[in-house]
């Protein structure tokens, strides 16, 4: 989530945005007159339909755009969280420039905003000049603090039992700051995920198949689901199944609404749904601990504990 840019007193560097692959799923057949057709939809015919799976990227969320002239240049950044980001700017390296901010900076953007972050111009025109400024983000914002008396009751059905895997501070992967307050819930695959508590859904992965062990190769390839409660904090439903997702970014959840269904996609040994609370804690994700409600009781979620209504 950092990016870095440079502008010369004689060239613009051009940021490029390339388009992310979303589709994973390919569909392609031919039709009565031969012609092949390809779609990242299910076609509608009776012809014979080949379907391939394609490896896909994590979607970009964030994207930077440069306007005006080397005279008096911005950049504007594109939000498309449901929900506000934490910007960070700072030059890396700065001769005879002004720039409203002033840098360093951190800045609020709303959810799907799109705003001027950074105007740059040379004190002397007659001089030469040159920057080089980069900037990072999180989701979330930095004013959040988790509400103690929130309720979250169990992100699965009515009726149902699983086992929670891994708790807070587990060793395998519980053991940063942004998942140390996570839990692992041993549920099957297929298994629906509900809300565990209202909000507005903020961010969706859902093309990702397979899993591992290796964190490189596997470690942003969770499918999961980012959703923004009305504390600032954030809910995020991770490892689930391929295309199960049923909400989108904007949408607005109730506790115990379907989100999606549990999986095994990601950094991950087996079927689980990892199930986390985090606040942007100005520049990094940090993860609360919280409390189950069931029935009247509130229960603290712990290492090889049977969760059941």
């Amino acid at each position: 989530m950092t990016r870095r840019h440079a502008q010369l007193a004689t060239a613009v560097l051009l940021l490029v945005l390339t388009s992310v692959l979303e589709a994973k799923r390919i569909y392609s057949y031919r039709d009565e007159q031969g012609v092949l057709h390809y779609s990242d939809r299910k076609p509608d015919t009776e012809a014979p339909v080949e379907e391939k799976l394609v490896e896909v990227e994590p979607k970009q969320k964030v994207f930077l755009r440069e306007e005006g002239s080397d005279e008096d240049k911005q950049f504007r950044l594109i939000n498309t969280y449901g929900g506000p980001i934490e910007v960070r700017l700072s030059f890396a390296q700065a001769v005879n420039i002004i720039s409203d901010p002033i840098l360093p900076a951190s800045i609020v953007l709303p959810a799907q905003a799109d705003q001027v972050i950074l105007n740059v111009l040379p004190a002397d025109p007659y001089q030469p000049w040159s920057y080089q400024f980069q900037y990072s983000y999180l989701p979330g914002d930095p004013k959040a603090q988790h509400d103690p008396a929130a309720v979250y009751r169990l992100p699965f059905r009515n009726g149902e039992r699983w086992r929670i895997h891994q708790g807070f501070g587990g060793a395998y992967s519980h053991n940063e700051p942004h998942s140390y307050h996570a839990i692992d819930i041993a549920m099957d695959e297929g298994s629906d995920v509900l809300a565990a508590r209202a909000g507005v859904v903020m961010a969706v992965e859902a093309d990702f198949y397979g899993s591992g062990t290796d964190i490189q190769r596997w470690g942003d390839r969770a499918n999961h689901i980012r959703v923004l409660h009305t504390d600032g904090t954030m809910a995020v439903y991770a490892h689930l199944e391929l295309e199960s997702v049923l909400v989108s970014v904007g949408r607005r959840v109730q506790a115990g609404d379907v989100l999606a269904r549990s999986g095994n996609t990601g950094f991950s040994t087996g079927p689980h749904l990892h199930f986390v609370i985090q606040r942007n804690a100005g520049g990094k994700l940090v993860s609360v601990p919280f409390e189950f409600t069931i029935g009247e009781q509130k229960v603290r979620p712990m290492m090889g504990e049977l969760l059941e209504w």
